[in-house]
C-alpha cells in the first residue's frame, strides 16, 4: 500500500519525532511503500498567496503546490504524526492542509453537492499528542478529533480512520511514553 507520513513537529529530537520514525520504521517493515512527508525539513510555506486564494475555486489552484496535491493523490493511506497546539494542529499542518486540500484535488463541488476527490484513500491514521487530559478533551467534544474525523471522511468516504493520542504528555512519564510507543507500534505492525 502507498502511505504518505505527514509530520509537523520543529524539534528533531522531540518525542512526535520519535513517533514519526517509529510509523516510517514500522510500515516499511510491514512490506508498505512509505512516503515521508517532514513539513519542517521541506520548509513548507503555510501561508496562502493573495493569488493562491484567488484562484482556489478554479482549476488553476495547485499552482506551487502541484508536487504535494500528487503525493496526495498516489496515497492510498494517510498518517499524520504531531502534536495538537491550541486544540489544532501546528501551523505548518494548517497551512498544508489549507495549500493542498483543495477543490479539484480533494473534492469537487456539483450539482449533487460535494464529491469526494481522495476515494483511493482506504486508512487514514492520526498520531498526536495532546496537553489536555482526555476527559477535558471530551468535555468540550474532543474539537481536533472532530475536526479531522469528520473532514477526512467527507474527501474519501474512508470509514478506517483511527486516532491515537497521548493525552497530558506534559505530565506523562517515560513508562508512559514508552506504552503509548508500544501501542502505536503494534496498530502499524497491523495497518
Amino acid at each position: 500500500m502507498n502511505v504518505l507520513v505527514v509530520y509537523a513537529h520543529p524539534n528533531p529530537q522531540s518525542y512526535n519525532a520519535a513517533l514519526f520514525r517509529l510509523a516510517c520504521e514500522q510500515l516499511a517493515l510491514a512490506g508498505h511503500n512509505v512516503h515521508p512527508l517532514d513539513l519542517y525539513e521541506i520548509d513548507f510555506e503555510a501561508r496562502m498567496s493573495c493569488e493562491e486564494r484567488v484562484n482556489y475555486m478554479t482549476r488553476d489552484n495547485t499552482k506551487g503546490v502541484e508536487n504535494q496535491a500528487a503525493k496526495l493523490k498516489w496515497a492510498q493511506a494517510v498518517v499524520f504524526v504531531y502534536p495538537t497546539w491550541w486544540m489544532g494542529p501546528p501551523a505548518i499542518l494548517k497551512g498544508w492542509l489549507d495549500r493542498v486540500w483543495l477543490p479539484g484535488v480533494v473534492a469537487t463541488y456539483g450539482p449533487n453537492g460535494l464529491e469526494p476527490g481522495l476515494t483511493q484513500i482506504k486508512k487514514f491514521l492520526i498520531i498526536t499528542t495532546q496537553g489536555s487530559s482526555q476527559w477535558r478533551m471530551a468535555l468540550v467534544g474532543n474539537p481536533p478529533r472532530k475536526m479531522f474525523r469528520l473532514s477526512l471522511k467527507a474527501v474519501s468516504r474512508c470509514k478506517d480512520i483511527k486516532w491515537l493520542a497521548l493525552y497530558n504528555i506534559d505530565k506523562t512519564t517515560e513508562e508512559d511514553r514508552k506504552q503509548f510507543m508500544e501501542k502505536v507500534s503494534k496498530h502499524l505492525q497491523s495497518f
